[in-house]
Order: structure tokens, then C-alpha cells, then sequence
């Protein structure tokens, strides 16, 4: 196991309450990191449905993935928290978390529109923050897995790992893709789609930033 696959493991405090059966068992030798603390974010109680505030979740991969070398030594942490702006100082109005698997076929065709989404969009205010969490066979994503994701896509947004499907607390591994959309002024959910719903998803998208 190299350091980045160990290091990308999911940190928060949700964890001990385990996800289930979407959560896999670490490997022999692995063990989970201690903590996901960011100083100012939001304090619980934290929640899994609309109006319920989103725990942090912390991950590795690259905020900027059309301007970097796909290779592990450039991972970085990305966490919801980054996407905190409280105050709207940064210009972030919503923030969409998608999931995906590269076995899931709904999610390779939602991706073929994900980085023009977000050219045409990410202007007004949107940003999207992608986990790409099993691989063809289901087995938990490794770096070369997101590698060979963001190239096929030509992904302009943040792409993390999640091989220990973090986000199995939102939603089961089966019904991917998850799109959670989040008020980034209190990290409130604000939508949960589960499975294909684009067509309504962007509907709601596009007049949540008119509105703004």
C-alpha cells in the first residue's frame, strides 16, 4: 500500500458510527487517521439529510487536476471545509458533491458534462467537488483509478479519492451517483439526488443562482 493510498483514507468523527456494509474494511496494517479538524467550521449536530448541517469530510486528490501531473506525490488534501465561505467573500454561492465509481455508467456519462457544467457555471458561483470511490471491480479507487478518470474526462474541478467510501453515509455504493448540493455560507444541505437525476438537478441548480 503506498503512503497516498494510506493517507486518502476518510477522516471525521462520523466514522465511528461505520457505514455499514458500503464502508470496506482497511487493510491489514492500515489504520485510520486520528482526525478531520478545521478551526471555524460549522460545529454539529451534523446530519445526512436535507436541512441537516454536512459533517467535514476530508480526502486526498487534486483541486486543480488540468493543471497538475496525476501522480501521487502531487495529491493534496481536499475537504468540504475548503469550500466553507460563510461570509461569500470567496464567491462560492453552491457547492455540489458528486460521487462516482468507475464501474457506474451513469456516472462516466455525468461526467462527459461535469467540467462544461462547470466552465459555464463556475462564474456564478458554483462549485463542484468530486470522490471517485471504487474501481471496475468495485474494489475500493486507487490513485492510478483517479488518474485514468481525470484524464478520460478532462476534469476542471477538484477530484479526490474515497476508497473507503466516505460518502457511504449519504447513500449505498449501488444506487451511485450521489449529487449533494450545499449552502456554502452554513454547509447546510440544501438537495440529496440518489441515482440519475439530472434532469432535475440542474433545473434547481440553475434557478438557485439566478435567485442569487
Amino acid at each position: 500500500m503506498t503512503r497516498a493510498r494510506s493517507a486518502a483514507w476518510f477522516v471525521c468523527a462520523l466514522l465511528a458510527a461505520g457505514c455499514g456494509s458500503n464502508k470496506p474494511e482497511l487493510p491489514a496494517g492500515i489504520a485510520a487517521p486520528a482526525g478531520c479538524v478545521t478551526l471555524g467550521y460549522p460545529e454539529g449536530p451534523y446530519g445526512t439529510d436535507v436541512g441537516q448541517v454536512v459533517q467535514n469530510v476530508c480526502l486526498e486528490g487534486w483541486l486543480a487536476p488540468d493543471r497538475v501531473s496525476h501522480v501521487e506525490d502531487t495529491l493534496e488534501p481536499i475537504a468540504l471545509s475548503d469550500f466553507f465561505d460563510p461570509d461569500g467573500s470567496r464567491g462560492i454561492e453552491l457547492l455540489l458533491v458528486n460521487t462516482a465509481a468507475v464501474w457506474c455508467s451513469a456516472c462516466r456519462i455525468e461526467h462527459q458534462d461535469l467540467p462544461a457544467r462547470s466552465r459555464e457555471l463556475g462564474p456564478r458561483g458554483l462549485r463542484i467537488v468530486g470522490a471517485l470511490f471504487q474501481d471496475q471491480q468495485q474494489n475500493p479507487a486507487s490513485v492510478e483509478d483517479l488518474s485514468r478518470w481525470v484524464e478520460t474526462f478532462e476534469s476542471n474541478f477538484p477530484m479526490s479519492l474515497d476508497p473507503s467510501y466516505a460518502f457511504g453515509l449519504f447513500a449505498s455504493a449501488e444506487t451511485a451517483p450521489l449529487n449533494l448540493l450545499i449552502d456554502p455560507k452554513s454547509m447546510t444541505i440544501l438537495q440529496k439526488y440518489i441515482g440519475d437525476q439530472g434532469a432535475v438537478m440542474w433545473p434547481y441548480i440553475e434557478a438557485r443562482l439566478a435567485a442569487r
